[in-house]
């Protein structure tokens, strides 16, 4: 119990100053209060959860509004993208016809001209729209990752000090640095070019099953294998980034102690050892880089060749229904041209998952430090009474060790 004469304020709670902390087999502190983590952060533990897919939601909650003109935005860009193809089908369809007489020459040219009226017009919509999208997203996840950086800064800054004595700075550093840069990236760029292909690969098929559903069935033969595959390849590539996120996040740390002590380490002569140390680490870094890169290779690789194949195939088909009179050969050729449309927004979409895919793995850490929760939740906030003058403080039943030397009491006031 600690009584304070000047306020009057009593504790019948005997709390610790700091979290229990055990050491591991490597000397290195293990924290066992598990109450200062929060139950996201132990269903993440468990699986159940996991880094950016069950993010904070609240850090998007005020763009919301602009969120939802900039999709607008982005479903009007993606239309009109793919009714050009559709208005060249039918100019094909207009000059292939077997015209004879004057009139029928004029009336041809007259619709021809309409219809590059109309897609002109569309072009038109379309770049407004899409210069819409373009800055409306960007400008929200900007400020989306700004606040994230905020509130990440703010809560490292309230936790306890047992917190900073077994977690190392440049690891902070590397949060609040790398680990939001990609974070950033993903939620900026690549989220507006991730929807904007995912729009109009999906209007495309809409499109595609418009003009034959039987091609567009056949194209979506090979969905199912790729999907698999995607789904395999993403859960090993967010595994990989955090790994190399976390390893890159130790070098940073390295350096820093180095560069923080560089007169202890001058005057013992480890400049040598300190470069070795940190070495070691890039090296480790690199070599978990390179694995990934094989990785993402072999997945663009494999996408592009099943991609083709499909097209190929579809392309074949189209052939035999148009010289059998099934399909006429302007709508082939937008067909084809929906294929191509619709393959470029899927390929591009693989890309941007592996970058998202990355981003997930570093955010990982990222949103478990926002989920921890501060064994000391609030500083003091009591003093004496402007009547007493003395301010004695009496301590009773008061202890304190440094995690990581938690059998060795620092200060120990009895009962």
């Amino acid at each position: 119990m600690a009584r304070d004469r000047g306020t009057g304020a009593v504790s019948s709670e005997r709390t610790p100053l700091l979290n229990d902390y055990t050491t591991d087999g490597k000397g290195n502190s293990v924290q066992q209060n598990n109450a200062c983590v929060s139950d996201h952060s132990v269903q993440q533990n468990n699986g159940a959860l996991s880094d950016l897919e069950h993010g904070d939601a609240v850090q998007a909650r005020p763009e919301a509004g602009k969120l939802a003109i900039a999709t607008v935005a982005l479903l009007i860009a993606s239309t009109t993208n793919i009714l050009v193809p559709k208005y060249g089908g039918q100019i094909i369809d207009i000059v292939s016809r077997d015209l004879r007489t004057e009139e029928e020459k004029a009336d041809a040219f007259n619709t021809i001209k309409n219809t590059i009226v109309e897609i002109l017009l569309i072009i038109l919509i379309g770049s407004f729209a899409t210069a819409l999208r373009g800055w409306w997203f960007a400008s929200s996840s900007e400020r989306v990752v700004a606040r994230l950086r905020k509130n990440l800064f703010q809560h490292l800054i309230n936790q306890e000090i047992a917190f900073f004595d077994v977690t190392r700075t440049g690891e902070l550093l590397s949060r609040l640095s790398e680990d939001t840069q990609i974070i950033k990236n993903a939620a900026t760029t690549n989220l507006s070019e991730a929807l904007r292909n995912l729009a109009t690969a999906l209007i495309g098929l809409g499109f595609m099953f418009q003009t034959s559903w039987r091609l567009t069935l056949l194209a979506l033969a090979v969905v199912p294998v790729i999907s698999v595959g995607v789904r395999k390849f993403g859960r090993y590539v967010r595994e990989l980034s955090h790994k190399t996120q976390a390893a890159a996040a130790m070098a940073a740390s390295i350096a820093e102690e180095s560069f923080g002590a560089v007169r202890t380490v001058r005057s013992f002569a480890q400049e040598g050892h300190e470069s070795l140390r940190y070495g070691e680490k890039v090296d480790e870094t690199l070599k978990l880089g390179l694995k990934q890169a094989k990785v993402v290779g072999l997945f663009y690789g494999g996408m592009n060749g099943a991609s083709t194949l499909s097209v190929v195939i579809v392309v074949i088909y189209g052939a035999y229904l148009t010289i059998y009179g099934s399909m006429t050969t302007g709508n082939l050729t937008s067909f084809i041209l929906y294929s191509l449309t619709v393959g470029s927004s899927v390929s591009s979409l693989s890309g941007l998952y592996t970058t998202a895919m990355k981003a997930a793995g570093a955010s990982r850490r990222v949103f478990q430090i926002l989920d921890r929760t501060s064994s000391m939740l609030k500083s003091g906030n009591k003093c004496p009474l402007q009547d007493q003058d003395d301010g004695e403080v009496e301590l009773d039943d008061v202890w304190f060790a440094y995690p990581s030397r938690p059998n060795n009491m620092v200060l120990q006031v009895p009962k």
